[in-house]
């Protein structure tokens, strides 16, 4: 289902299961140290990490920015620490990472905003 200006519109409660993302979100120009933001997400049993991510920016919170591309594995734009471990959020499925989760830019590079990091070596 879509609503007028193309953005899915919200699911039906039915079959649904709520969840706590936990996203470390960062502005350089705004904010002076990073801060990790919860979100209560619903989620139905097939969704996926990257599923719960754009409910979070849809219809939560608008300026959550992260990566993503071809949303089937294959880009690796959507890298991201999650529950302390480098995946992609297109692969994992929320069902597996229990009520609560954490979400974060990988490590090792320079966070340009909240999941974005630099790609340059």
């Amino acid at each position: 289902m879509t609503s007028v200006d193309d953005r899915p519109t919200a699911k039906p409660a039915d079959h649904l299961t709520t969840v706590v993302i936990k996203v470390r979100r960062y502005d350089p120009e705004i904010d002076p140290e990073p801060f990790w933001q919860p979100c209560e997400v619903p989620v139905d049993k097939g969704d996926r990490l990257l599923d719960a991510l754009h409910h979070i920016k849809w219809y939560l919170d608008g300026s959550l920015t992260f990566r993503r591309s071809c949303a089937h594995g294959v880009c690796g734009s959507d890298a991201m620490r999650i529950n302390g471990v480098n995946r992609l959020a297109c692969k994992v499925l929320v069902k597996d990472l229990g009520a609560e989760s954490l979400v974060e830019p990988v490590k090792g590079r320079t966070v340009l905003q909240d999941l974005i990091v630099t790609m340059d070596t």
